[in-house]
């Protein structure tokens, strides 16, 4: 019976042990949950005249099941509560935590449908995953930190008839990737009109994705069974909205509305 008391004495500290081992390879949250979700509010921190009001959250999640246990989603609801229809939104988001979320967000409607007043756009990020570390940096997770926020802020608007709203300085990198996208286009159109479809085929898929516009015309068609059909047709509307664009915006009396200090 005392040689019993002493062999399950023992087992208990082994037992114990390898609980601590496991504590101190893994970490206490990990060894601790198999997983855990953190949502934050989205704060629109945007100025008060804003004309696109921004909802949404920021979620965190770990899951000791996957290789990648961290992941990050963002989900945003984008509201224009102006009078006129938008052409192009830029906004900034940061998201506090480890790891931080520090980014521009920009939606482009000038190569298809504005956003019209009351309209709501929808961002739903697909998320990103990660290991147990950032850039060196250790990745912790907990379901309450009260230090968490999540902040948006629209910084440039610009409407159909050619007005702004906001910085124009945020928006010089996508109003230079429209510049791009309609030299592609009519790039496209001509080679269609000159050479021939085949030849047309060939530059379209070419054509460089890290053209947004470009990439989504090149998605659309890319498992149609008349791919030329579908693709002269698509670059074709896509040109013809730009147009339509482009003319209300000439035809508007273009003034800039400043954000206010």
């Amino acid at each position: 019976m005392e040689h019993d008391a002493r062999l399950y004495g023992r087992m208990l500290l082994t037992y114990s042990f390898l609980g601590f081992l496991l504590t101190a390879l893994v970490g206490p949250e990990r060894a601790s949950c198999a997983a855990v979700e953190r949502r934050m509010k989205l704060q629109d921190v945007s100025a008060k005249e804003s004309p696109i009001s921004v909802s949404g959250y920021v979620t965190y999640r770990y899951d000791d099941s996957k290789a990648l246990p961290f992941s990050y989603q963002e989900n945003i609801s984008a509201r224009n509560v102006s009078p006129k229809s938008v052409l192009l939104m830029v906004m900034h988001l940061e998201a506090e935590g480890t790891p931080g979320r520090d980014e521009t967000y920009s939606r482009e409607y000038f190569f298809g449908d504005s956003l019209k007043p009351g309209a709501v756009e929808v961002h739903d990020g697909l998320g990103t995953s990660f290991g147990q570390a950032v850039n060196g940096v250790p990745l912790a997770v907990s379901e309450h930190d009260p230090h968490a926020a999540a902040k948006v802020r629209v910084e440039f608007v610009q409407f159909s008839d050619g007005s702004t709203w906001g910085d124009a300085g945020s928006a010089e990198n996508v109003l230079k990737m429209r510049s791009e996208t309609l030299a592609e286009l009519d790039k496209l159109e001509h080679i269609y009109e000159q050479a021939g479809e085949e030849a047309f085929l060939e530059e379209f898929e070419r054509a460089d994705d890290y053209l947004p516009t470009i990439s989504m015309l090149k998605h659309a068609c890319k498992d149609k069974a008349t791919t030329s059909n579908c693709a002269h047709g698509a670059v074709q509307r896509t040109i013809d909205a730009a147009k339509d664009h482009q003319t209300e915006m000439e035809s508007g009396v273009a003034r800039e509305v400043p954000v206010p200090g």
